[in-house]
């Protein structure tokens, strides 16, 4: 099955049964209850995006997990993921969500000159998260992810449907977001390049702490992918700007 007809499978179980049967899975390959059985979430924005960032799954604490499905069918599921952006900062939208995460991904994203932002906050947000592509690697949430508890031969299904995902279209940059992912994708690394710096402050100094992008050529199914993971992604509290701008300067250099 390819990505859309994976998303189907998914949601028609949780539409119909109320839960997901490869989540059922998961857990008891992990021998506990770590993820929500239901409200599956693969993506949010354009599927064909030429930029995509992956994270690891969506954050949910337990209060929130075994919703029931609201969306009248496939296609209603599939548009409230494709048009988050205009759902919620678009003109006809009550414009009352300005999420954090979203300014932080504008900041990053700016020095790359791909997406449309213009001096409009509320555009810059509905573009960002409707032209760039952000999947999960697991679509299911949970409080954390602490990998080791989760477990590399776990996720090896999901890793597989995520390459393929990204080549299904033609993309000029993929990030993962999170240092773990050089562990996660493991024997589909086939190259890696570390490139360490500090960055420049508001105030002018340079930071403390050390970042990182990591260059990485990917092999699945024949296919060589170029990427980079951006360790830092996820630190508060540092020039997410200029990290964006050395991840797009490094971009591909090996």
């Amino acid at each position: 099955m390819n990505f859309k007809q994976t998303i189907k499978k998914d949601f028609d179980e949780w539409k119909n049964q109320g839960y997901c049967q490869s989540a059922i899975d998961l857990n008891k390959k992990i021998g506990e209850d770590y993820f929500d059985t239901a409200s599956p979430q693969f993506f949010t924005g354009d599927i064909n995006s030429k930029i995509v960032f992956i994270h690891l799954n969506p954050k949910r604490n337990r209060d929130e997990w075994n919703k029931e499905c609201n969306d009248v069918d496939f296609t209603a599921y599939w548009d409230r993921h494709a048009q988050f952006g205009k759902n919620y900062y678009g003109k006809n939208s009550p414009r009352t969500h300005k999420s954090p995460f979203d300014h932080k991904q504008i900041r990053f994203l700016k020095p790359f000159n791909i997406l449309p932002f213009n001096d409009d906050v509320y555009h810059n947000l509905e573009v960002v998260a409707d032209k760039k592509l952000q999947l999960e690697l697991v679509p299911f949430g949970s409080p954390d992810f602490i990998y080791q508890r989760v477990g590399k031969e776990n996720l090896q299904p999901f890793i597989n449907l995520l390459l393929d995902t990204i080549l299904e279209s033609k993309r000029e940059y993929i990030i993962f977001c999170g240092k773990i992912f050089s562990e996660i994708l493991g024997k589909s690394i086939v190259e890696q390049k570390v490139h360490s710096f500090h960055l420049t402050k508001n105030d002018g100094k340079p930071t403390v702490s050390l970042f990182e992008v990591m260059n990485i050529r990917l092999k699945h199914n024949n296919t060589e992918i170029i990427a980079s993971i951006a360790p830092q992604f996820a630190k508060q509290g540092y020039p997410v700007g200029r990290y964006g701008e050395k991840v797009y300067e490094l971009y591909g250099k090996f």
